[in-house]
């Protein structure tokens, strides 16, 4: 089930990068009317796969914490379905740079094989205790240390990304 974690380190550069560059400094994403569908997206993202690798790094969830993880892997999958869908409408008439579907493709790859790898090798901890157990050391202090920073930044990305988007919108008016 650490694998899952492994995964999800792995496509979280490619994440930062989606936002901070194509988002938020490209294409302002944030105060284009059309894009407010996209944005919600955007922060529902910001706040689902953080605490996904939260509560990985903590513990292996068994019970109904593992149940909560699946069910916050659902959210993200059902999201970035979503975003999918609304990004065409979004983005007219500029459009979605190939790069930058690329760099969808490697975050939504890695995603979903985190979420299969996290229900396959954690399936067994469904019916356990409710909680975080030990990963006896699965993955290692280092890791756990050097990821910490790489969340913190995560939600100030979320945090910032929400302030440009709920500022721009209080400008016009409206948040719909």
């Amino acid at each position: 089930m650490h694998y899952a974690l492994y995964l999800m380190l792995v496509a979280a550069p490619f994440g930062a990068f989606d936002v901070l560059y194509f988002h938020l400094w490209k294409f302002r994403l944030y105060e284009r009317r059309q894009s407010r569908g996209e944005e919600w997206t955007h922060l529902l993202r910001g706040l689902t796969v953080p605490a996904i690798v939260v509560l990985l790094m903590i513990g292996k969830p068994q019970g109904g914490m593992f149940w909560l993880v699946a069910a916050l892997f659902f959210v993200d999958t059902i999201n970035s379905l979503v975003d999918v869908m609304v990004e065409p409408g979004s983005r007219a008439p500029i459009g979605v740079p190939p790069e930058e579907l690329a760099v969808h493709f490697i975050g939504t790859t890695a995603m979903g094989a985190a979420w299969a790898t996290f229900l396959i090798s954690g399936w067994p901890a469904r019916l356990l205790p409710t909680g975080l157990a030990s990963w006896n050391g699965a993955i290692p202090e280092w890791l756990r240390r050097g990821a910490a920073p790489g969340v913190v930044g995560s939600f100030l990305l979320f945090a910032f990304e929400a302030l440009l988007f709920f500022r721009a919108n209080a400008r016009r008016g409206a948040l719909a």
